[in-house]
Formats: C-alpha cells, sequence, structure tokens
C-alpha cells in the first residue's frame, strides 16, 4: 500500500512508519488532498441545499398552523436544516474524496524531488 521504510532501531526491531519517496527516499512527503477538500465542498454546497429545500416545505406543512406558524417554522428550520445538512454532506463528502485520493489519484507528493505518485502504485 504505502511506501514504508524497515529500520533497526537501538533496543530490538522497531518498524519505522515514516512515508519515504520511492524515487529519492525522501521523508518529506505530504498529501495532497485535492478530492477531499474538493469532495468536502461540494457535499456542503449539496447538503446545505437540501436541508434549505427541507426547511421550505415544512414550512408549508406549518401553514397548517397559521402565518406565524409557517414564519417562525421556515425560520428555524433554514437555520437548523442548513447548518445540520452542510454538516452530513461535508463529511460525506470528504469521505468520499478521500476513498478517491487513496486509490485514484496521485496523492503524495515528494518536497525534495517534486514526485507525485499514488498509495498503490509508484
Amino acid at each position: 500500500m504505502r511506501d514504508l521504510a524497515m529500520e533497526q532501531a537501538w533496543e530490538g526491531d522497531v518498524m519505522d512508519m515514516t512515508l519515504r519517496c520511492p524515487k529519492c527516499g525522501s521523508t518529506h512527503v505530504e498529501t495532497r488532498d485535492r478530492a477531499r477538500r474538493f469532495g468536502g465542498a461540494l457535499g456542503a454546497i449539496a447538503g446545505t441545499t437540501s436541508g434549505v429545500v427541507l426547511a421550505v416545505s415544512g414550512a408549508e406543512i406549518g401553514l397548517l398552523a397559521g402565518p406565524v406558524g409557517a414564519l417562525l417554522g421556515a425560520a428555524a428550520g433554514v437555520v437548523i436544516e442548513g447548518i445540520v445538512g452542510g454538516a452530513a454532506g461535508c463529511a460525506a463528502g470528504a469521505r468520499l474524496g478521500t476513498a478517491i485520493d487513496r486509490n485514484i489519484l496521485h496523492n503524495y507528493r515528494c518536497d525534495s524531488c517534486g514526485h507525485a505518485y499514488g498509495g498503490k502504485s509508484t
């Protein structure tokens, strides 16, 4: 999966879990996480939009309680559903983006030589 270095420590066998560049062997490796950030942003937008739509449809049901009920229900529903929907959408989008980063994209980049590589292939 990830390129790992195995080294001997002073007190017995210890596994070094430091990421290393497969090209130059440097430990200065960073993750780019492009799909995770994009998926999180897109999920937050979609979740907020769906939350607002659900709140507006709830306000229509609140018309049965009268205009004051519809106004208060819509105001509270838009805020609460918007926040909850945005947070849930952001979390789902970020998880999907993380899977795409890990399995499809070249998510790792060496700061020393500039080599970009994925977790499964070098």
